[in-house]
């Protein structure tokens, strides 16, 4: 199953939650998250949000990988993995902001200050988006193996 599977983004946003919390997760971005599928499914971006979902997922696995290289004095490679980061965060925020090019200047600079600012804050909401937007690429992978069984 894929996301033009779905016919509205508020049937996504349900099944992604209650597939995180059966997984023992939480989404806790979910009215952002929700203003992505929606602008997403408005505008034809269904692709854009799938790519997105994978970037978030990638992300994420980065992060465990530096996390644990930090605590290995063995791993060399640590800097390469920043760098893979570094670019894949400028995707990121690249692919949000496309899926919202067509929002109001309000939403925008929402998105702007809550997840890309500089700051503690902005990185920890940015982790929680990315968060939740994992839970969305786990959810779809889950869907397209059981469409194949």
């Amino acid at each position: 199953m894929r996301i033009k599977d779905f016919n509205n983004s508020g049937k996504l946003l349900n099944e992604v939650d209650s597939f995180s919390s059966s997984k023992g997760g939480q989404l806790k971005r979910k009215v952002d998250l929700n203003i992505i599928f929606k602008e997403a499914f408005i505008h034809n971006k269904e692709k854009l949000l799938e790519d997105l979902s994978f970037t978030a997922k990638y992300l994420q696995g980065l992060v465990r990988v530096l996390k644990k290289g930090t605590q290995n004095p063995d791993v060399h490679s640590l800097e390469y993995v920043k760098s893979d980061y570094s670019s894949n965060l400028n995707k990121f925020t690249n692919q949000v902001k496309e899926i919202l090019s067509e929002k109001d200047q309000g939403v925008k600079e929402y998105f702007d200050k809550t997840y890309f600012e500089l700051s503690q804050e902005g990185f920890q909401n940015l982790n929680e988006l990315l968060s939740d937007l994992e839970w969305t690429k786990m959810y779809l992978n889950m869907q397209k193996r059981k469409t194949r069984n």
